[in-house]
Parts: structure tokens; C-alpha cells; sequence
């Protein structure tokens, strides 16, 4: 066998038609070994890095490529495969009958070659050949790896019967009654967008990862034109599929897939912040996932982590390994070892969904405030924070029958009306968009130059969001909330106009005294007092009830 060396991207061209060859005839499924995603990782991303491209030849014959990165530290040569921080997976390319010769011959030339040397490979699929392969040839020379995995969630079509599996997924966390009330309130459709949208993409992901830890850079410089670029590919086995989900002209979610012979891997998925409590990532994947099964796809591959939402739809599991290997210097696996307690605690955290959550919500959170907060910002921060270990809140309960009249300051006339979903979804509120999931209808000031809400009624429940309370409206009666206590009089008198005969609640916190007054001043009445304590993780909910005959009390813990 021969080694060679190749050193540049234009010289790799000569060797495109065997590349693909090689992967072909093995009918490959992993994209990132795929000869379209190393080259334009090449061009695009890799220029900056130590590239170590071999093609092994027997008898005027390349039989194998191993596409390496070499990093130097403490004078060692760290070998990894290529896109480490951007491939999912990775391994060699070879023929089977190949594998373990060219991996015999290729490391043994490394190691006679270098003194200190340190292998540090990602993205071994256990599934795979070479992952098997390149675990038998260290044992065999009496090197031994230390291996790190982490799972690996698919969905493998032909193990399940598709049709029922669905009908059953979908249902999970209500997603089939989320995607109802998304249709009932506009227009909900699913698009393959053009080149000449992907930049909505990128501003979709930026925007949900605002105020979270990113680590994956997918709109970062190099990167972002190196993922645009893969959507361009035609004629390759490797193709990139961008789903969107758009409701009423405005993307609301989207899935990057780079696919490869029938499998599917999920790369990237984002939602619209505001959108968030209808799970619009959800809805995206069953969409993606719908996609998939009817374009004849073998598996959907979740891609590696814990998130809950792979769980939901996958049918099996594999797992990727990270593999470190030292040479038989000291200095070596001194390095190796400083690399093993990193990938333990790696390992440890990304294995435990809360802690993952911690790192990327809350420090997410804490980076964006300190970029970008304001005063109020950090107030509301810190009480958040405080209420997590001590709080007490009290809301008050006030009733306004048809029989009590409200004489306004100044006539109402048509001085409200009802605004849109797609009027608030330029407002760029989550909690605006939260009360049209909730079943809400809310009003704007008519003559206003914002369509900024004024106030919202519920005809069903009413809701105390800082309680966790929601509970059926007595008949004939509405609930009223939002922003109301500048224009409480105005608002009553208004509704009183448009429902004479129904009766309206609201509800007042304990800090509102001024609200509290006024409602007592426009003939409202306090029916119902709520209070919750907690300390620590000792919690205690009181509620009074007040009837004409002086009311009674019962308490629930």
C-alpha cells in the first residue's frame, strides 16, 4: 500500500469520481463523509485548519480516504476527523473488505511516523463498520481508548406501522389540538422555501437563540455561507431539505435536513420565540417527519442529545462515540488524560437534561441581560429569581352584574375593537400571542395610532396566570384582563354597552390598591380572595369565598 498526501481542494477534485464511488457501492447513509460536504467544508470553513487528507492506493488503485485535522498542543499532534465541531458524525472512507488494512496501515504509518501523537475522534456511529473497526485495531495494538457516547434517537420506518404511530405521536402534549388552534386563528401551511428566502431561516434561529447559549454557530460567518451552500447541491447524494412552517405569510418554524440515501438527519431546527406556547418545533418535526416517510426516507435520524422531543418520535436508539487514544509517550497521555476528565464532566452534563437546560436558558439568559438589559429588565429578573425559593401572592376576585350601571366620563361609542393575530404578531409579544392561544378575544383603542391591546375577555374560563388557576365562567358571564387599569371605566362602560345582559370578572393583585379602589367605586364586588405562600418547598394555598350571608372559607394545600 501507498500513502498520499493530498493538499489542496483543486488537487481533490481529481479524485471526486472515487470518492463517490467508493460510498456508493456501499451504499452510504452518513452525509458528513460524503465527498460534496468535505470539499465545500474545504473551500469554505477549512481553510484556516490543519488539513490532512490521505488517499491509501493498492496496486494503482485508491481504496480508501482519511480526511484529518491536525492540531498541535504541548507539542503533540492531535489527529481528528475533519468538521469535528460540525459534522455530527464522521469515519472512513472504504470499501468493508478494506476497512481494517488501510486503518491497519494508515494509524501504523502515524504512529512509526510521530512520536507524540493523540487520536481524538467524533462522531463514531456504533452502527457503523469503522466505528468497529477503529476500536479493534487499538486493542489490538494494546492502545487502549477511552470511549464517550451519547444518544443517538431515530425513527426507522419500516419498524413501526407508520400511519398508527403517527396518530398516536401526534397527540402527545396536545399537538394535534395546538395545530387547531393555530389553523382556527389563520392560515397554517408548510413550505420548501427558495434560495432567495433561506435569510429568514437564519434570522428565525437568531432569534430564538437570543437569550440562550448557542454552540453550534449555524448563522456564525464561514459557517453560515458553508450551510447555505449545501442547499445548492443538485445531482449529489447529499442533499440539504429546508422545511418551513408558515402561519398567515410569516415563518413560525423551520427544519435543516441534510440527507443522504435514505436516511435523514435533523441538523437544525428553530421556532419563533412568540409562538413558543404553540409549540410550533413540534408541529415542524411531525411535518418534517410526514415528509419523510411519504418521499420513501428508510430512517429519520433525530440526531445526537437528549432533548425530550426526539424521544417522543423515535422507534430505536444508536449511539455516537467520542474516541481518545494516546501514543506511548508520557507527555502523550498526560494529554490524554486532561482530555478524559473533559469529556467525562462533558458527558456527565449533556447526559443530564436539566443541567443542559441550566447552561442554556439561564446562563443564556444572564449573558443577553448583561449585554443588553435595562434596569427593569434586571428588576424583573431578580424577582423571578426571589420566587423561586420564597413568595407570596394574593388576587382578588371582583364581580360586576348587568343590574350595576357604569356612567362613563366621556361617551364610548365604537371606541374599541377587536384585534387581529396578525396585527399582534407585529408587536412582537409573547404574551400577546399566549392570550389568542389561551381562547381570548382582545381589543384595541380604535382611534389609536398603535394597535397596542387594550384589553381581552374570555367567554369559557377565567384564568389567574400568576395561580396556575383556570376554571369555567358561570353562565352569562365574561372574564376580563391585560393592561385594564388606566381605563377601567371606559373599558366597563364599553362592555356593558356591547353585552348588556352578561356579567363581567376581573381580577386585582394584592399591590394594586389603586385598581382595587376603583373597581369597588364602578360597583364591582369582591367575590373570591386567593392567596399562596411558599418557602422553600413548603407551599400553602388559601381561598375565601364572601356570600351575601358573610362568605366562608375552606383552604387547599
Amino acid at each position: 500500500m501507498q500513502l498520499i498526501r493530498i493538499r489542496t481542494d483543486d488537487e481533490l477534485m481529481w479524485y471526486k469520481d472515487i470518492w463517490d464511488e467508493i460510498l456508493a457501492s456501499e451504499d452510504n447513509d452518513n452525509p458528513f463523509i460524503e465527498f460534496a460536504w468535505f470539499y465545500n467544508w474545504w473551500q469554505i470553513v477549512g481553510r484556516r485548519e490543519r488539513v490532512e487528507l490521505y488517499a491509501v492506493e493498492e496496486n494503482g488503485t485508491i481504496i480508501a480516504f482519511f480526511p484529518f485535522i491536525v492540531r498541535l498542543r504541548w507539542g503533540i499532534r492531535i489527529y481528528a476527523f475533519a468538521g469535528e465541531n460540525m459534522a455530527n458524525y464522521s469515519g472512513v472512507v472504504a470499501k468493508k473488505e478494506w476497512l481494517l488494512p488501510v486503518i491497519t496501515f494508515v494509524f501504523d504509518q502515524l504512529i512509526e511516523k510521530y512520536k507524540h501523537l493523540l487520536f481524538s475522534f467524533h462522531g463514531l456511529l456504533e452502527s457503523k463498520d469503522s466505528t468497529k473497526v477503529i476500536e479493534q485495531y487499538f486493542v489490538e495494538r494494546q492502545l487502549r481508548p477511552s470511549i464517550f457516547r451519547v444518544v443517538t434517537p431515530y425513527l426507522a420506518f419500516h419498524d413501526v406501522d407508520i400511519p398508527n404511530y403517527f396518530n398516536q405521536r401526534r397527540t402527545m402534549h396536545g399537538m394535534d389540538s395546538r395545530e387547531r388552534k393555530l389553523q382556527k386563528l389563520g392560515s397554517l401551511t408548510r413550505k420548501i422555501p427558495s434560495r432567495d428566502e433561506l435569510w429568514q431561516m437564519f434570522s428565525l434561529f437568531d432569534r430564538q437563540w437570543a437569550k440562550k447559549i448557542d454552540i453550534s454557530d449555524f448563522t456564525k460567518g464561514k459557517k453560515k455561507d458553508f450551510f447555505e451552500q449545501l442547499t445548492l447541491l443538485k445531482g449529489e447524494a447529499l442533499q440539504v431539505e429546508v422545511d418551513a412552517l408558515v402561519f398567515e405569510d410569516q415563518w413560525i418554524a423551520f427544519t435543516y435536513g441534510i440527507c443522504c440515501r435514505g436516511r435523514y438527519v435533523t441538523y437544525a431546527l428553530a421556532h419563533e420565540p412568540t409562538f413558543t406556547i404553540f409549540g410550533p418545533n413540534r408541529l415542524v418535526n411531525q411535518e418534517t417527519i410526514k415528509r419523510a416517510y411519504s418521499e420513501n426516507y428508510r430512517l429519520f435520524d433525530m440526531s445526537i442529545g437528549y432533548e425530550p422531543y426526539k424521544f417522543d418520535w423515535r422507534s430505536n436508539i444508536d449511539f455516537t462515540r467520542r474516541m481518545l487514544v494516546s501514543g506511548g509517550t508520557k507527555r502523550a497521555r498526560l494529554l490524554a488524560s486532561s482530555y478524559t476528565l473533559k469529556e467525562q464532566l462533558k458527558e456527565f452534563l449533556k447526559g443530564n437534561h436539566r443541567v443542559v437546560e441550566w447552561k442554556r436558558n439561564t446562563l443564556g439568559q444572564l449573558r443577553y441581560l448583561v449585554k443588553y438589559g435595562k434596569v427593569k429588565n434586571w428588576l424583573e429578573y431578580g424577582q423571578l429569581f426571589v420566587e423561586k425559593f420564597i413568595r407570596f401572592k394574593q388576587v382578588n376576585l371582583y364581580e360586576l352584574s348587568p343590574s350595576n350601571n357604569v356612567t362613563p366620563q366621556r361617551p364610548v361609542g365604537d371606541l374599541f375593537e377587536e384585534l387581529s393575530i396578525q396585527e399582534a404578531m407585529q408587536l412582537d409579544k409573547e404574551e400577546i400571542i399566549s392570550l389568542f392561544y389561551k381562547g381570548y378575544t382582545i381589543y384595541k383603542d380604535s382611534y389609536a395610532e398603535t394597535n397596542k391591546p387594550a384589553f381581552a375577555l374570555h367567554a369559557m374560563n377565567w384564568h389567574v396566570d400568576d395561580l396556575q388557576i383556570v376554571e369555567a365562567l358561570p353562565k352569562q358571564t365574561y372574564f376580563l384582563t391585560y393592561d385594564v387599569y388606566k381605563n377601567i371605566d371606559i373599558i366597563t362602560a364599553f362592555f356593558q354597552k356591547m353585552k348588556p345582559a352578561q356579567t363581567l370578572w376581573i381580577t386585582a393583585r394584592f399591590w394594586q390598591w389603586r385598581k382595587r379602589k376603583q373597581l369597588l367605586q364602578l360597583g364591582y364586588k369582591r367575590i373570591s380572595r386567593m392567596k399562596h405562600f411558599k418557602c422553600a418547598r413548603y407551599e400553602r394555598n388559601h381561598v375565601e369565598k364572601y356570600t351575601e350571608s358573610g362568605g366562608d372559607v375552606h383552604s387547599v394545600h
